[in-house]
């Protein structure tokens, strides 16, 4: 693989995951606030209920199987110069989206009690928890045309070669999130109408901060209704498999909420409180890399260049393994420590803290197969290829159900997690070895090289910050302490390894943040 597509790869990593980390950070503290404010009960359990459901959409139409289909036809007709088509295409899909997250919205708001009932049955033994759930998901429901419209410009901005615009957006939601919990929910009767109220003000900054960007890159974006345009019909040829795939990791997700319906209350919120320190690294570090490596692919499998496909993938899967485990690693030996600092606040309580610790634990055993599914799925979609991920979703949720089932009933809401672990485990080694089966492309002898040395730097850094907190507890230090002295000697170590080790990950990520202008 060449020296500058690896530049290009971590470059657009860095810009992704600098706005992605604040955005995060803004998030943990918006957490905090949900955490001190509400606990974790009733309104918690109601309005991420009702949250999860426009965001299911949101990931359908938005940034989920419209991008997959729609990014590989789009960047290949701005590779081969087709301006009047790559114009008739972005038009026609922008035309289409409009009026489905239009029409969805509309029969979100008029139909809210059937979602609610699909989504959380056992809330319909729970009248109080049900109907605010309900009023909560009227309320939020047309966020999925606003969310909708900003994910979809903020892909079209990534083509485009601007990553910068569609890392920030979640920042203002986040920051609505905290205005609203902290200033507008003295003013309502039900403190939890502020969030939603946070939710719908977000959304409409959103898409006019996407507007924006869209009219300085001057692409045009006007109403148009073509379907003769080849483009337009392979992107629709290949949008029912992607939107499929998509719709089948939802379901693990709404899977596991309904199912945590029938448990004590609390029980969701544990799973979202859970869930969300688990989407830290993932979000910053991995979602972040398939943004930036999927128009790559995209070009490339445009150019039929598939070993420098190859490269790109060996190189990103390593990458991705060089930050994600040692992220595991520090999660798991914290995370106690780390519920405590974040969430124990206000009216969440220890025994709150212990069962978000638990489930979060069950989490990690699974993160590194959610993160390299990141790596591997933008190959299969960059080379139009939307059916063998969605064959694999599919397995993944048959068996995510029946574990969920039979683990719920002997470790409660801790079995959801470790089934949704072991399922998306089975779900990456199945899309590998597809890989490698279609198209040659497999894991080589230098991604073993980075492996071994990522492992090993991991696995010192790990004893380094094992030790830190055992000396640190017996002295009673305070979480905040434990957790920082911890980051910064693991941190530390594990470069320190990795440069004396000579990783190549460390080195690319190193030669693009030395270099000035990289976030411009």
């Amino acid at each position: 693989m060449s020296e500058s597509k690896n530049h290009e790869i971590v470059r657009n990593l860095s810009v992704v995951s600098f706005f992605t980390l604040i955005s995060r950070i803004l998030g943990l503290l918006r957490d905090i606030c949900i955490a001190y404010f509400f606990g974790a009960g009733v309104a918690t359990d109601a309005f991420f209920v009702a949250f999860r459901i426009p965001n299911l959409f949101r990931r359908l139409f938005g940034e989920g199987g419209l991008s997959a289909s729609f990014i590989p036809v789009y960047s290949e007709s701005l590779v081969k110069k087709r301006t009047k088509d790559s114009q008739d295409l972005l038009m026609t899909v922008f035309t289409i989206l409009f009026f489905i997250l239009l029409f969805l919205s509309v029969i979100g708001v008029l139909f809210s009690f059937v979602f609610v009932a699909i989504t959380a049955p056992g809330f319909l033994n729970k009248p109080a928890e049900f109907h605010l759930t309900l009023f909560l998901t009227r309320m939020m429901f047309p966020y999925i045309f606003l969310i909708g419209l900003t994910a979809f410009f903020a892909g079209v901005l990534n083509v485009h070669g601007s990553y910068a615009p569609g890392a920030m957006y979640p920042i203002i939601l986040n920051v609505l999130f905290i205005i609203s919990a902290i200033f507008l929910r003295p003013f309502f009767h039900e403190g939890i109408y502020a969030l939603a109220i946070g939710v719908m003000i977000g959304g409409v900054l959103q898409v006019l901060s996407q507007v924006y960007y869209i009219r300085r890159k001057k692409i045009r974006l006007r109403f148009r209704f073509n379907l003769k345009n080849s483009d337009v019909k392979t992107v629709f040829k290949l949008l029912t498999p992607s939107l499929l795939g998509m719709a089948v990791i939802q379901l693990n997700l709404l899977f596991d909420t309904l199912l945590a319906s029938f448990l004590s209350s609390g029980s969701i919120s544990y799973l979202y409180y859970g869930d969300r320190l688990y989407q830290f690294p993932l979000g910053v570090f991995a979602i972040a890399l398939q943004t930036a490596i999927f128009p790559a692919l995209s070009a490339s499998f445009a150019r039929k260049d598939v070993k420098e496909v190859d490269n790109a993938f060996n190189f990103s899967t390593s990458l991705m393994f060089f930050i994600i485990v040692p992220s595991s690693i520090g999660l798991i030996l914290l995370r106690n420590h780390l519920v405590r600092l974040i969430y124990m606040h206000g009216v969440f309580n220890l025994m709150d803290a212990q069962k978000t610790a638990s489930v979060l634990l069950f989490f990690i055993i699974g993160l590194w197969a959610s993160a390299l599914l990141r790596t591997v799925i933008p190959v299969f979609y960059s080379m139009k290829d939307t059916k063998t991920p969605v064959n694999a979703a599919v397995y993944s949720l048959i068996l995510n159900i029946i574990l969920a089932i039979i683990l719920m009933q002997v470790m409660g809401v801790d079995g959801l997690a470790l089934a949704s672990s072991i399922s998306l485990i089975f779900n990456y080694l199945f899309l590998l070895r597809k890989l490698y089966l279609k198209k040659g492309i497999g894991l080589g002898s230098g991604f073993f090289k980075s492996f071994t040395q990522t492992i090993t730097a991991s696995v010192i850094m790990g004893v380094f910050v094992e030790f830190i907190i055992i000396i640190c507890s017996k002295l009673n230090y305070h979480s905040l302490l434990i957790v920082a002295a911890s980051l910064v000697i693991g941190v530390a170590s594990y470069l320190f390894i990795s440069f004396v080790f000579k990783n190549e990950s460390f080195y690319a990520i190193k030669q693009v943040l030395t270099k000035r202008n990289n976030l411009l």
